[in-house]
């Protein structure tokens, strides 16, 4: 594989759809989600001190790329979930492979932190994963219906990779707050 083709690889997420919608004509791309995790964490690295900000940076950069191989695993979906592990090393396998030697140790390094959660920075990073995609779909009305989310569906999946953060549980509960208000979700 050539090099401009190795590179291309990673430009594939542009390609990888999630299940938020954008303008309500099309559904959000993995790359778009990476770009609002970005702007996500820089926001909050400004409240949120003590982490390294180029790791956290690096993790959110690549933390979706196995989502080129693997596809995006929608948060309600329990039988994508039940694979994703699975899918996402396989995925990870083929992109250390596919990905030009330049980006790939950092890919590696990157997306095993992110992965086993095991620092500040990484855990942070899931709470930005968290966070992004009710920020995304907060003036979407028809989305949470359509897939029948509630304050308890959100409480469950969410609130516990947030509570290390007070400023994210804080902008969390502001939301559900909204969302209710809004009557978006059920009180």
């Amino acid at each position: 594989m050539k090099d401009f083709e190795r590179l291309h690889t990673a430009y594939k997420l542009k390609e990888i759809e999630r299940k938020g919608t954008v303008a309500g004509k099309r559904y959000e791309s993995a790359a778009e989600h990476i770009f609002s995790s970005l702007i996500l964490a820089r926001y909050f690295l400004k409240k949120i001190k003590g982490m390294n900000e180029r790791r956290v940076m690096k993790m959110l950069i690549y933390h979706d790329l196995v989502e080129i191989y693997a596809g995006d695993t929608f948060i309600l979906d329990e039988k994508m979930t039940e694979s994703k592990k699975a899918r996402e090393q396989k995925s990870f396998n083929r992109l250390i492979k596919d990905l030009p030697s330049e980006i790939s140790p950092e890919f590696r390094s990157s997306w095993k932190e992110f992965e086993q959660g095991k620092t500040k920075e990484s855990r942070f990073c899931k709470a930005v994963e968290e966070l992004d995609p009710i920020i995304h779909s907060m003036h979407k009305p028809a989305e949470w219906k359509k897939h029948g989310f509630t304050e308890q569906k959100l409480r469950s999946k969410k609130e516990s990779k947030l509570k290390e953060f007070p400023a994210m549980l804080k902008l969390f509960n502001e939301l559900i707050e909204y969302l209710k208000n809004k009557k978006t979700i059920p009180k």
